[in-house]
């Protein structure tokens, strides 16, 4: 069930019930045989259960009570050419009170609903069995608008836990959104304090032969005070970003490395059969460290829930770029999902990518299977 209705749908239902109504206690009046004065006391009657019905909008307990006295009216008056259409309006309204009220209620006004029509009939003749007649109709209706209104609380109950769940949902992906760009950036800034390490013992190598040329000497001097300067700060932010010292200790991870996570992963229990083509190269740090990363995360998500037996790693170097492709023959029915000490899946995969201008395919294969192709492109002399 959908949101809970507005007073001015509520109104307009009522107004189109009334009509509906209108019509048919006016086919049962005209159609009885009776005279103009039973009529027009049948008329009056059949416009105020009309009016019950938008009525029943704003004030659904009231005009509920106002059909259920209709009964005593009708044989005050005799206007029972409406007597069918009566009881239809008595049974909807009573639908609808138990489904607007509060059960408590509702359910009092409906007892009242079953024995005040009863007690009418039975005084203008009828025998006592009209207590069981009205007792069924009535407590049928008040259950089928209970029933009504307890879905509509769990349907309202079911989209605010839905909401929480994509909140929560929402969250957990900003999370490891963070948590994998932290990582990168951990390992970005290792390879840029390695560079800038490289570089300042360089300027120091040239400023050592520079003893005749007191200018050049004194620049790279200063030079290599930067360099020394920016190393220490790039390992105190490395320092910041780092969680625990087991990465410190760890090799830097490498495409160079390929074989070792094969092995590591055929210790698993999963054959796997690595593929390089071209002509392996030096690649920029970040490059290489990404690239390990996603093969490493589609690895681990195929032994945790591609139920594969065989899987192929395939790394292509070119001159305009690298590229890596993990291919199993599981279910390929699962994507990527979070785990810990792999990244965050396709989130990861996407940062890393992204990051340098790439290209990224994840999916399940037409021939079965679940592929993961990552491209990084190189700028010209950027090997």
């Amino acid at each position: 069930m959908g949101a809970p209705w507005s007073r001015r749908r509520w109104l307009l239902a009522g107004v189109v019930a009334g009509v509906l109504f209108a019509v048919l206690a006016l086919v049962e009046v005209y159609g009885d045989p009776r005279g103009a004065d039973d009529r027009f006391a049948a008329l009056g009657l059949t416009l105020v259960l009309v009016i019950c019905f938008p009525l029943a909008a704003r004030y659904p307990i009231t005009a509920m009570s106002v059909a259920m006295l209709s009964f005593p009216y009708a044989m005050l008056t005799g206007a029972e050419g409406v007597g069918g259409a009566q009881l239809i309006a008595e049974l909807v309204l009573v639908v609808h009170a138990a489904y607007r009220a509060e059960p408590r209620r509702s359910l009092a006004a409906s007892v009242c609903a079953a024995v005040v029509p009863a007690v009418a009939l039975v005084w203008g003749g009828e025998g006592p069995w009209e207590f069981v007649f009205f007792g069924a109709l009535v407590g049928a209706a008040w259950g089928l608008g209970t029933l009504l209104r307890r879905e509509q609380s769990r349907s309202r109950q079911l989209a605010a836990l839905a909401a929480e769940l994509a909140a929560e949902r929402e969250a957990r992906a900003r999370a490891a959104v963070a948590e994998e760009r932290a990582r990168i950036s951990r390992e970005l800034h290792d390879a840029v304090a390695h560079t800038v390490s490289v570089m300042t013992m360089q300027a120091g190598v040239v400023r050592r032969r520079l003893t005749d040329r007191p200018v050049e000497h004194d620049a790279l001097s200063q030079v290599e005070e930067l360099g020394r300067r920016s190393v220490t700060e790039l390992r105190q932010v490395v320092g910041l970003l780092r969680p625990d010292e087991a990465d410190r200790l760890a090799p830097p991870p490498s495409l160079r490395r390929i074989d070792d996570l094969v092995k590591e992963v055929r210790s698993a229990g999963l054959h796997v059969t690595p593929t390089v083509s071209g002509t392996p190269a030096s690649l920029p740090l970040g490059v290489d460290m990404s690239a390990y990363r996603i093969v490493q995360e589609a690895l681990t998500n195929v032994l945790r829930h591609a139920d594969a037996s065989v899987a192929t790693v395939d790394v292509t170097y070119e001159p305009a770029g690298v590229s890596v492709r993990v291919v199993d023959d599981g279910r390929g029915a699962t994507a990527p999902r979070p785990g810990p000490g792999g990244g965050h899946g396709l989130v990861g995969m996407r940062e890393r990518v992204g990051m340098f201008g790439g290209e990224l395919r994840a999916g399940p294969r037409a021939e079965g299977g679940f592929e993961v192709y990552a491209r990084f492109p190189l700028a010209e002399g950027a090997r």
